[in-house]
């Protein structure tokens, strides 16, 4: 935070040169990243580590109202002064300092969360994606990037380059970072492949699962039998005495176990 404060007025002039080294169009780069996010007018978004506000403006334009936070008060400074003469209405960004890893709104706030550039130097990533994750309402969309060098170019001179101007760009896309609430995930790379770009749509809990399909074959059992009807160990050799039981009868294990059981238990009552 030292330093982004530090960097707050320059900052923009490094955007500048970022751009221009990977021969981009900032203005088109962001426009396509926030397309990610299905937003509708009316949307209420977030948008976490906002710097000086440069996806801010591109925010505005597509949303009814954006939140925009950051942790250094100087950030947040530089972008209450570049909105308005970007053509921002006001009336339409909250600008505000917060810690994107315990940010101050209920669960289901947002139709959409969105970051690019500083996830990197979270203390937490894990922490900074499920905060996001928890704001946004089921069905919303979460959009996140930074410097990270596709796998592909580690080892590549490109990739030395770059590294040696910034390690940051050895950062590996967050994605097993995400939440058990994410569907439909994506990971791609952008600027001729130096930094990373994940995109998930919000869902309730941990993915649907039918426990209860029975499977085919010798073993037999359910995803729920298999897991939570677990017995305690048998000797290796009366195991294979019921597989080969199972098997002359033409039922599963898991079948020919089940009733074996049952015949047990019933005639012990």
């Amino acid at each position: 935070m030292s330093e982004y404060r530090t960097i707050a007025h320059e900052y923009d002039r490094r955007m500048d040169v970022l751009f221009r080294t990977f021969f981009a169009d900032e203005s088109a780069v962001r426009e396509q990243l926030i397309a990610l996010l299905n937003l509708s007018a009316d949307a209420r978004v977030l948008e976490t580590g906002c710097g000086t506000g440069r996806d801010t403006v591109h925010l505005a334009s597509r949303a009814g109202i954006v939140y925009a936070t950051d942790l250094a008060r100087e950030m947040i400074d530089v972008a209450r002064q570049r909105l308005p003469e970007a053509g921002v209405d006001l009336e339409k960004v909250r600008l505000f300092v917060s810690d994107a890893e315990r940010l101050p709104f209920p669960d289901n706030f947002f139709d959409a969360a969105y970051h690019f550039g500083g996830i990197n130097l979270f203390p937490s990533v894990e922490r900074g994606i499920a905060e996001m994750a928890r704001v946004v309402k089921p069905g919303g969309r979460v959009v996140l990037g930074d410097e990270g060098l596709g796998p592909w170019l580690l080892n590549s001179e490109f990739g030395k380059i770059l590294t040696n101007t910034n390690p940051l760009y050895q950062h590996q896309a967050p994605v097993a970072l995400l939440p058990a609430c994410a569907r439909d995930v994506a990971c791609r790379w952008i600027l001729n492949g130096a930094f990373f770009v994940v995109d998930f749509t919000v869902g309730e809990g941990e993915p649907a699962l039918d426990l209860d399909v029975e499977f085919p074959g010798w073993r037999g059992g359910s995803h729920r039998t298999r897991y939570f009807g677990k017995l305690d160990g048998v000797a290796p050799e009366l195991r294979q005495r019921i597989v080969e039981r199972a098997a002359r009868e033409g039922v599963s294990i898991t079948a020919w176990l089940e009733r074996t059981l049952k015949h047990a238990l019933e005639a012990d009552r």
